[in-house]
């Protein structure tokens, strides 16, 4: 029997596993322990990449927030437009409630100053632009971080690089269209036929602990298996037991976290009734929507809720399972003829 001399090397044999897992998790930390993935390229170019994020999951919105102390600076009444001109933040938070990063928006101004305006032009994150390699002042360099070059060292270090990488790394999604694509679709559009679709990583299902999304409101209307009558599905599927996030796949996911938008950058979304908005759920249908999540240790999910839920400010318990809690916080916000400020309410939901 001969030795691997791959395993002989000093780092594998005089290290234990723990200490070249902590070396490990420090190299993904420069990197960024929280990593956008994007869904790029047009035809046969199309791609994922990935962003650093720098954006902790809060439940509350704080740019709501910051807009709510600007309207009582000025004495703007609930309901009625803020101009551009009468306060200096006005068009950055105009800006940023346009942002298709929704409440990563930061991450797309970081995006915006280093590769240009496609970073963070249209109404989703999805692009047939990649902006990470369109300009060339800008050159995409992949093997800058360390996760290349520790792939391509030697087998034993990669594969442990690998299940580090993954049980390490938040993975972020902000479209629909990119979630579908990294998470796998139920069924694909015949017109999509034609295009490069995305191949779920395997060591992703396998080592992956923790995922965030942050959806628009009208999410619902963006699932292609809920939408359209798809060869091989008999029926179009349900958005809201959460199958097209694979749970049953998953071997170790352990914390997930979901913010969907009060406010969307499509116009005209509450006159389509093809489609249940969050807000149309009573308490009794958000629980039978969280059963979704019982196989998974950590919940976190911030949403607009209907105004019969709840008071107007607080928390309350709307009465989870065994295991979890539910806290309902509701506020208001400036309601504009364009609707571009919604009422604003958000659920937290831990399970222990």
């Amino acid at each position: 029997m001969t030795h691997d001399p791959q395993a002989q090397s000093a780092f594998v044999s005089r290290l234990p596993r723990e200490v070249r897992d902590a070396i490990y998790f420090q190299l993904w930390r420069l990197c960024g322990l929280r990593q956008h993935i994007l869904w790029h390229g047009a035809a046969e170019d199309k791609h994922f990449c990935r962003w650093s994020c720098t954006t902790e999951y809060q439940v509350e919105d704080e740019l709501q927030r910051d807009i709510e102390k600007m309207r009582e600076q000025l004495g703007v009444s609930l309901g009625q437009e803020i101009a551009r001109d009468r306060h200096d933040n006005a068009p950055r938070y105009c800006r940023r409630l346009q942002s298709p990063w929704m409440n990563h928006w930061l991450c797309g101004e970081r995006a915006f100053e280093k590769h240009g305006i496609s970073a963070t032009r249209g109404s989703s994150t999805t692009t047939i632009v990649c902006w990470k390699t369109e300009r060339k002042n800008t050159p995409h360099r992949p093997w800058a971080t360390a996760y290349i070059p520790m792939l391509l060292s030697c087998k034993v270090v990669s594969t442990e690089c690998l299940q580090s990488i993954y049980e390490s790394t938040t993975f972020i999604f902000t479209d629909l269209v990119t979630a579908q694509m990294f998470f796998g679709a139920c069924a694909i559009h015949p017109a999509m036929k034609t295009a490069k679709t995305g191949v779920t990583p395997p060591a992703f299902f396998q080592h992956a602990r923790s995922l965030e999304l942050s959806l628009s409101p009208d999410f619902p209307a963006l699932l292609m298996c809920a939408n359209y009558d798809l060869p091989g599905i008999p029926r179009r599927h349900d958005v809201y037991d959460f199958h097209w996030l694979r749970f049953d796949k998953f071997k170790n996911l352990q914390n997930v976290y979901i913010w969907i938008a009060a406010r969307s950058l499509t116009c005209g979304i509450e006159a389509n009734s093809s489609f249940c908005g969050i807000k149309e759920f009573d308490v009794q249908g958000l629980k039978d929507m969280l059963c979704s999540f019982k196989t998974i240790e950590s919940v976190t999910l911030s949403t607009p809720l209907s105004q019969r839920i709840g008071p107007q400010e607080g928390y309350v318990d709307i009465g989870a399972s065994s295991g979890n809690w539910i806290a309902c916080l509701m506020d208001s916000f400036i309601p504009t003829p364009q609707r571009k400020f919604n009422s604003h309410a958000e659920m937290a939901l831990m399970k222990s």
